[in-house]
């Protein structure tokens, strides 16, 4: 995906904008943006650069986890429980690493070391979700469309909430 398809998704992710139709394939994409995200961050040597890709990974990685715990995860545990817990689980280690990232300067090398732990963690964890969670939800016979609404309203009131409060450059447009 190339550089204007990035802004395109954080575009649509900025304006709520959410397939209630495919809520595992929304999933997808922000985990492939998240990536991609990582990827720029780890490859850009530009310090403003850095700093603004960061906030943004931290904010979607946040926003992302709220709507997996908020609906999804609750929605989809039958077809799974000790596989969502688990997930559930690797959240909280983010959350925790994401905490400790926020008030950090982007050139400390603690800073560095700690983003790459989140990263591989969250690669990681992507992939479970993926690879084992995504396939049973899928053959649990869902209602994925009810499931998708949920939380395109949840996504919505997430940003509309964010967007009273500037969290970082370049996220409110």
């Amino acid at each position: 995906m190339n550089k204007d398809a990035n802004t395109r998704d954080a575009n649509a992710f900025r304006r709520g904008e959410f397939p209630t139709d495919a809520p595992i394939e929304a999933l997808r994409t922000d985990h492939r943006f998240v990536k991609e995200l990582f990827e720029r961050y780890f490859a850009t040597r530009d310090e403003d650069e850095k700093k603004e890709t960061g906030r943004h990974v931290l904010l979607l990685l946040e926003m992302h986890a709220s709507l997996e715990e908020g609906v999804f995860y609750p929605r989809v545990r039958d077809a799974d429980p000790r596989l969502v817990d688990h997930c559930e689980e690797d959240h909280e280690e983010a959350r925790q690493l994401i905490d400790r990232l926020k008030p950090m300067d982007e050139s400390d090398p603690q800073a560095q070391q700690l983003f790459r732990q989140l990263a591989d963690m969250v690669l990681l964890h992507v992939e479970n979700e993926e690879t084992s969670l995504f396939p049973k939800v899928e053959q649990a016979g869902l209602d994925l469309s009810a499931i998708g609404a949920e939380m395109q309203t949840l996504q919505t009131r997430m940003i509309a909430d964010r967007l009273q409060k500037p969290i970082a450059p370049g996220l409110r447009q």
